[in-house]
């Protein structure tokens, strides 16, 4: 039978995506497998439509969990792109159960490569209660306003609803940490290493020398003589508490 072997792979990936320790590797040889199958059009013909809409959504939910869990954006911007495209052409006003999740790491994917106006315009496709209820949206929404206006304590005691989200807040931090280095750059002809990295806590003060080697034309030196201190923690403070959110 045609529609037995992408049923069977389909089975296969969803058992492994099922694990607690997945396999990634296992994983995307599953994805590929089923890629193949589905331009097959003897496959897609011998499925009923039900079958086929939900392996094509799984395929492109999972693709999408995949590529965030494995720090491919660019795979992860054209899987989440395929994942849009199949809600609208499929779903109409119902959903997947998946949806805000997917929703919820686009907006993650756009803050922490620093496309905020993409990230506005695909908030505006979201109901404002569930901005404000779910907490997969209410997240990179707090998120934002916390970069732009300030942290809040809300957001702070709040944990990340999603370990796929643990990797965007990761890249979000090294964004603010290269904006902070950039910004320092402009406006400070000397600026002490300690003193730059004195929000830093333990082995973090090493990541934030690595912005400051990519910046090699800023003048660090130990003879500097600014009130770096109270500068830099006006500077630093939001991102320590983006720390705190991990």
């Amino acid at each position: 039978m045609a529609s037995a072997k992408i049923e069977a792979a389909h089975k296969s990936l969803l058992s492994e995506w099922a694990k607690e320790n997945r396999n990634l590797a296992s994983v995307k040889q599953k994805l590929a497998q089923i890629e193949l199958e589905l331009k097959n059009p003897s496959t897609l013909n011998a499925l009923n439509a039900m079958a086929a809409t939900t392996i094509h959504k799984d395929y492109f939910e999972i693709s999408a969990l995949y590529n965030a869990l494995s720090a491919d954006l660019n795979g992860f911007q054209e899987a989440i792109a395929k994942v849009h495209c199949f809600y609208e052409s499929q779903f109409g006003e119902s959903s997947s159960n998946n949806k805000y999740l997917m929703y919820g790491l686009h907006l993650m994917y756009l803050l922490a490569t620093n496309k905020l106006s993409d990230f506005h315009m695909l908030l505006e496709q979201i109901d404002q209660t569930i901005q404000q209820s779910n907490p997969y949206i209410s997240t990179p929404v707090k998120l934002e306003e916390c970069l732009m206006e300030g942290p809040t304590t809300k957001l702070m005691e709040k944990t990340i609803p999603s370990p796929f989200y643990a990797v965007f807040i990761k890249i979000l931090m090294d964004t603010v940490r290269n904006e902070i280095a950039s910004c320092m750059e402009k406006s400070y002809e000397r600026l002490l290493v300690k003193d730059a990295s004195w929000l830093e806590i333990g082995q973090e003060r090493v990541r934030l020398r690595q912005p400051i080697k990519e910046h090699p034309q800023s003048a660090v030196t130990i003879r500097a003589q600014l009130d770096t201190q109270r500068i830099t923690k006006q500077n630093l403070f939001y991102a320590k508490q983006l720390e705190m959110i991990i």
